[in-house]
């Protein structure tokens, strides 16, 4: 199978083959482990002046312990925590630090690769509450990757989902939610957990059948086609078209007028 490359547009400029030093300034990542993530070997101070002093934004010393101390203040940790190492730490503290790393450069874009999933629940919710706080001080944008729906869409304006590396749906946080239009979305949505028992017992859970295909040898036309209940020869035959089904709300589908 071959793969053809993408492009990556960045604030209208595509910086697929460019210098990307520059770029990664604007840009930051916060890692899905934050146990993994972190040099063991390095204090926490380190870890955070490391992109400082790649990008030459401290003046001087003082300076550069000044600005690590700030954007530590800025995660909930304080200035003794600089000194010590990764091990020393919880899991959501790690998480903090790595958050604090992403920020230290004061970038507009960050993608959050999964970055509550390794963390206890209660932790998460901290976690969470945390990037909205950041989001709402620092004017943030977030590309925030995750599979349970139900923190993406506490987190997020716009939402898209997919399915073995396609993009099936796309829209506004609320509208995803409550008017999908796609059957894996309604199916990922239905398997969100509901606080209200009664609620919960008049819900229907949509159960996928089937395995997940290989996303190296994925299916033909639709990728989806394997586990969808809608299927029939033309899902084999034809990829879904990308279209507008409503105002800002995309979708990839041969049937919606069956889903829906």
């Amino acid at each position: 199978m071959s793969l053809l490359p993408g492009k990556i547009f960045f604030d209208g400029q595509d910086i697929t083959k460019v210098n990307m030093l520059p770029y990664r300034q604007k840009m930051q990542i916060v890692f899905q482990d934050p146990y993994a993530s972190l040099d063991p070997r390095m204090t926490v101070g380190d870890i955070i002046g490391e992109a400082i002093d790649i990008h030459r934004l401290a003046a001087s010393k003082k300076d550069r312990q000044d600005q690590i101390i700030s954007v530590l203040s800025t995660v909930g940790l304080n200035s003794e925590h600089a000194n010590r190492y990764p091990h020393e730490f919880s899991g959501g503290q790690r998480q903090r630090v790595g958050i604090a790393r992403a920020l230290a450069v004061n970038p507009q874009f960050i993608v959050c690769d999964e970055p509550v999933s390794a963390l206890d629940v209660s932790i998460q919710a901290q976690v969470v509450n945390m990037f909205e706080k950041l989001q709402e001080e620092m004017g943030l944008t977030y590309l925030f990757i995750a599979h349970d729906l139900s923190i993406v869409k506490h987190i997020s304006n716009r939402i898209g989902v997919m399915y073995l590396g396609k993009m099936v749906e796309l829209a506004d946080s609320y509208e995803l939610t409550f008017h999908s239009v796609h059957p894996y979305t309604k199916s990922l949505i239905s398997a969100i957990p509901i606080a209200d028992p009664e609620t919960s017992r008049k819900s229907k859970r949509i159960v996928l059948e089937g395995d997940v295909p290989s996303p190296v040898n994925p299916p033909s036309g639709c990728r989806f086609r394997t586990r969808c209940p809608y299927a029939d020869e033309l899902c084999a035959a034809q990829e879904p078209e990308w279209k507008e089904v409503s105002t800002g709300h995309y979708a990839a589908c041969h049937h919606l007028d069956k889903v829906n």
